[in-house]
């Protein structure tokens, strides 16, 4: 057994499913098999479980690979995920960032959110109901969280409160991981001190998708009578498994997924523009491609 050397934090709806798959095939990298996903350091209730059940439950079959991992967008978003790696992982721990434009990750994520039939609200009341929706109840902010995960500057300052720099690999979507990906991936073999190896880059993950039968989405999603009766009897990997299949079934990709652009370019100027400039000066990039068409920076 052992415990993660390295984290991909975050954030959500910017590539990190697409890093787990790829980065699982290097032979001197391990990463959890069962769940992309642990949840310890995003959940109390796991965390409380302790190190060594983190270790045997998810790292249990690691084979001496140099860097050991997990992925979990969440971590990023979590308020005290920094502070409880510190404690359980001490400060050498290399943690690694992606950055997307933050009006077209909220958009993202509210079409996942609709995927997972957490969502029945337009996009446009979804984000005006946010505040009140994060308010009202505490498990609801991985789910409505569209604006707010988008503060990025905010949330890479709580990692530096307990990490030095030289400990953060700060990617940006667009560029690095779309544009250049064969580069991006050398730089994250390199950081993580394991060797360069030719694995397939071409991997997507994670398609915006549209249901094809809402009826058969909320029996598979929502709480009813047939999963209250069925789900107790049924092991949690076959329950996944049956989830994971139906939803394919019932999911095509979707036409036209992405934001109008100058709606995009409005909710940069309302929401994110003092953020990304603080976020420049964090991680010493230019990010004026995600606010050049808005009005000039202050």
């Amino acid at each position: 057994m052992a415990s993660p050397n390295f984290l991909c934090v975050g954030a959500q709806k910017a590539g990190t499913t697409t890093l787990y798959e790829i980065l699982k095939q290097h032979p001197d990298i391990y990463l959890p098999e069962k769940v992309k996903e642990t949840k310890f350091f995003v959940y109390l209730e796991k965390y409380e479980q302790g190190l060594s059940f983190y270790e045997s439950e998810f790292f249990g079959e690691w084979k001496g690979q140099k860097a050991i991992g997990e992925v979990d967008p969440a971590m990023m978003f979590e308020e005290k995920a920094a502070q409880r790696i510190s404690e359980s992982l001490g400060n050498q721990v290399k943690l690694i960032f992606i950055f997307r434009n933050p009006a077209a990750r909220a958009y993202s994520h509210y079409l996942m959110s609709q995927k997972k039939g957490f969502e029945e609200l337009p996009f446009e009341r979804a984000i005006e109901l946010e505040p009140e929706r994060l308010g009202k109840k505490a498990s609801q902010k991985f789910n409505f969280s569209y604006i707010s995960r988008g503060y990025y500057s905010q949330q890479v300052q709580r990692f530096r409160n307990y990490f030095a720099d030289e400990q953060m690999l700060f990617l940006l979507f667009e560029e690095d991981f779309i544009k250049n990906r064969k580069e991006t991936f050398n730089r994250i073999q390199d950081f993580l001190g394991v060797k360069r190896v030719e694995i397939n880059l071409d991997i997507k993950s994670n398609e915006a998708v549209m249901v094809k039968s809402k009826a058969l989405h909320q029996l598979t999603r929502k709480k009813n009578p047939i999963r209250n009766i069925i789900g107790p009897l049924l092991p949690s990997e076959w329950k996944r498994s049956m989830q994971r299949f139906i939803s394919k079934k019932n999911t095509v990709v979707a036409v036209n997924p992405k934001l109008d652009k100058n709606r995009e370019h409005e909710l940069i100027e309302k929401y994110f523009l003092s953020d990304i400039q603080q976020l420049e000066k964090i991680i010493h990039r230019d990010l004026s491609t995600w606010y050049s068409n808005v009005l000039s920076p202050l």
